[in-house]
């Protein structure tokens, strides 16, 4: 499938492998194992053909720091680049769950710090790198809007059946998982985007 042609319309998809596999065929630059590093000289390699390349257009950023976990010296000048330029509409890419954990927290308090949008980390495939599926990002669309706070892709009662009542469980407010076969609550920490979830469907469960 060929390259969609740029349009402001278009989001520009920048970063690494999962950057690849998400916004292949549009435009923007990615590679797979790029590091935070080379990812940013992307960034400033397009301002310099055009400095409003990032006003107003919806942007899909991969940093890379899966290729390169200790370089957020990078990922920082990433940032501030998007800043500086008047982007507006950023969308921050996480890395796997549970491999990257901690990578992602610090990429969503540098997100919130910045006023982007940080989609959380994801599902990973076998490799407990890349994710399990390119389809869509934690069940929404990268291909056209800027998601910003966007409710996931999917409706709600396949949601509230698999995810709220079965991964988010609350028990007296501690986040965890119930297992609905043996009614066995498991505390555990809630991932970003679990937690962006299960705060936008409590309220069509009508939960406090």
């Amino acid at each position: 499938m060929p390259t969609l042609p740029p349009s402001p319309q278009t989001p520009l998809f920048f970063g690494d492998s999962i950057a690849v596999g998400y916004g292949r065929n549009y435009p923007g630059r990615k590679r797979e194992g790029a590091s935070p590093g080379e990812i940013y000289s992307y960034l400033s390699e397009q301002l310099k053909k055009n400095p409003d390349s990032f006003r107003e257009r919806v942007i899909n950023l991969s940093t890379g720091v899966s290729n390169n976990p200790s370089d957020f010296g990078s990922i920082l000048n990433q940032f501030n680049l998007l800043k500086n330029s008047n982007a507006n509409k950023v969308n921050i890419l996480g890395a796997a769950n549970i491999t990257y954990n901690k990578e992602n927290q610090k990429i969503k308090e540098l997100s919130d710090k910045y006023g982007f949008n940080f989609l959380g980390g994801f599902k990973p495939s076998s490799d407990g790198v890349h994710p399990e599926t390119y389809n869509t990002y934690n069940g929404q669309s990268l291909s056209s809007t800027f998601l910003n706070e966007a409710a996931p892709a999917i409706t709600p009662k396949e949601f509230l059946n698999n995810a709220v009542e079965t991964v988010l469980a609350k028990l007296k407010g501690i986040p965890g998982v119930l297992n609905k076969d043996t009614n066995v609550f498991t505390e555990q920490t809630w991932n970003p985007e679990e937690e962006k979830r299960y705060a936008y469907y409590k309220g069509l469960k009508g939960q406090t």
